[in-house]
């Protein structure tokens, strides 16, 4: 190709850029108004999604958990070891806790703590009273002509339908109960921070005084599922031992009351087999407070490790009623609709207007 064949197509090429943009520029004087309708139907659109929103608050309780080793002597060597690959607790004896903080989270995001958080009472200062947490999710879902229209009601019989026979321990939900439990999960959510090792609950629902109950409720409830976990055998123990002692005292008091009724009705006898009968029911009287003493100070042992064994949640932040909505962020709503409205104007029309051209 020779150089003027060269330059002649590039004057063509910048002839045609040239065109394009000049049609483009032209098109969008043309039309601009047709867009601006589009734009304004998008924030008519944009402003009624946003405002048939409820408004939503959030409020959050940040917690730093006790987290408890055995062998505490050896948590140096223990981390050092462990850089090699070796697990020194496990060759000394010992182990640590089962219920890491980092799994803590996923307690608050069981269905046993949705059913649980769900039952308990909640004050609606809509409604200037105490209700369940179920019954305040049924009063917001009938707000708005979006959440009737989106919002289906379920009957709590539809769980008849199904054979609850030899079910075992097992959960069977309704309908009604699957929605709400799906709602807790995604209102309630917990975080380990593994730098920190703090846990933030975050409690996010459309009222302010509800969202700070349920914050609240949400650490009670993972305080004492934890400290349950923890303490279980050493509550189990003091259990045994608490009825073991009772009936060591029982044969205590007894043996001790037969011992002394015999002495009291054989002081003058002399003889031999009283002698003897004296000894066994003295014998008797000795091995039952030995057992009793000695089923008494395990006992105390066992209440004493209950203590130990109960975890320490330290609040760094206390749940707050807040002031100020979290969502939803209506401006940018309402921005998105007016861009995607302006978008699909523009190709709308430019599809329509470029393709007759072409034809």
């Amino acid at each position: 190709m020779s150089v003027i064949e060269t330059k002649k197509k590039e004057s063509v090429d910048e002839d045609e850029i040239e065109i394009r943009l000049s049609e483009i520029l032209l098109f969008l004087r043309n039309k601009r108004w047709n867009i601006i309708a589009f734009s304004i139907i998008g924030i008519l659109i944009g402003a009624l999604f946003a405002f048939s929103k409820p408004n939503q608050y959030i409020s959050q309780i940040i917690v730093l958990p006790e987290i408890q080793t055995k062998n505490a002597g050896l948590s140096g060597l223990g981390s050092l070891a462990g850089l090699a690959g070796i697990d020194i607790n496990s060759m000394s004896g010992g182990s640590v806790d089962a219920i890491r903080p980092d799994i803590y989270p996923d307690v608050l995001s069981s269905v046993p703590f949705a059913l649980y958080i769900l039952e308990q009472p909640v004050y609606y200062s809509v409604l200037k009273k105490e209700v369940s947490l179920k019954e305040f999710f049924k009063q917001q879902s009938q707000k708005g002509i979006i959440s009737k229209l989106f919002f289906k009601s379920y009957d709590d019989k539809s769980i008849e339908k199904y054979n609850t026979k030899n079910i075992g321990p097992t959960i069977q939900l309704t309908d009604e109960q699957e929605n709400l439990v799906k709602q807790i999960q995604t209102s309630v959510v917990a975080t380990f921070d593994k730098k920190t090792g703090m846990i933030k609950i975050s409690v996010i629902l459309p009222d302010q005084i509800v969202a700070a109950i349920v914050a609240r409720l949400s650490l009670e409830y993972l305080t004492e599922y934890i400290t349950s976990y923890r303490t279980e055998k050493a509550r189990n123990q003091v259990a045994f031992l608490s009825k073991q002692v009772s009936e060591a005292k029982s044969k205590y008091e007894v043996a001790e009351y037969n011992l002394s009724n015999y002495r009291d009705k054989n002081r003058s006898l002399f003889l031999n087999t009283a002698k003897i009968e004296e000894q066994r029911l003295q014998a008797e009287f000795l091995l039952s407070q030995t057992v009793y003493n000695d089923l008494s100070k395990q006992l105390e042992q066992a209440k004493i490790k209950v203590e130990e064994e109960s975890p320490i949640f330290k609040i760094l932040e206390p749940a707050q009623v807040p002031l100020k909505k979290y969502a939803p962020k209506r401006s940018l709503i309402i921005l998105g609709f007016t861009i995607a409205a302006t978008i699909i104007g523009l190709i709308f029309y430019g599809i329509r207007e470029f393709s007759f051209k072409f034809k």
